[in-house]
């Protein structure tokens, strides 16, 4: 089993992005080089009912300059963006932790030193600024085991030979799961 928050997938931002306007003009480049998945959470957006959004890694009360800045923006659920906010323990824009305080950008291979998923598909940290990160995300109050479920449920449906069956009981437990996060706002 993959042990990474973001499983087998390699995340990684695209250096010859065309500057936009407006951060937001860059959705469809980052659901793209994030593969649909939240940098932060590792959920991807075909299994979550609430929309997905550009978070800024470094918050823009901290860095205006950054506001527009592709490299300074996340896929991020709903959820992890929300969690995350404004916070930015450093309050230096340059410095994104103190080693037991901040956040790790989730397309650096730094992220996986501090953060893993445990055999049940848990978010788990593996250092202090990782305790951190997860008790900002909340990973520990949130159905992160069963995103995982879910998402593992989706690429077996999305592997079946496309002339083959799919088993019922697959898209009824993929729906019980995507109900429960609904319920829990995710």
């Amino acid at each position: 089993m993959n042990n990474r928050v973001h499983g087998s997938k390699k995340i990684r931002r695209r250096s010859n992005i065309e500057e936009k306007n407006n951060y937001r003009e860059y959705y469809p480049e980052l659901k793209e080089d994030f593969q649909g998945i939240c940098g932060y959470c590792g959920k991807y957006y075909k299994i979550s009912r609430a929309m997905f959004e550009p978070d800024h890694f470094v918050p823009k009360k901290y860095s205006k300059t950054r506001i527009n800045d592709y490299n300074n923006l996340v896929f991020s659920c709903f959820t992890c963006n929300r969690k995350k906010g404004g916070k930015w323990p450093t309050e230096d824009p340059l410095v994104c932790h103190n080693e037991d305080c901040g956040f790790i950008d989730p397309t650096s291979e730094e992220f996986d030193e501090h953060l893993s998923r445990d055999e049940n598909g848990n978010i788990v940290p593996k250092t202090n600024l990782g305790v951190y990160m997860a008790n900002v995300f909340q990973f520990q109050s949130r159905p992160i085991k069963e995103i995982h479920q879910a998402m593992v449920l989706y690429e077996k449906i999305n592997n079946i030979d496309e002339n083959a069956s799919i088993p019922k009981s697959l898209y009824m437990e993929l729906e019980e799961l995507c109900d429960l996060f609904f319920d829990k706002h995710e």
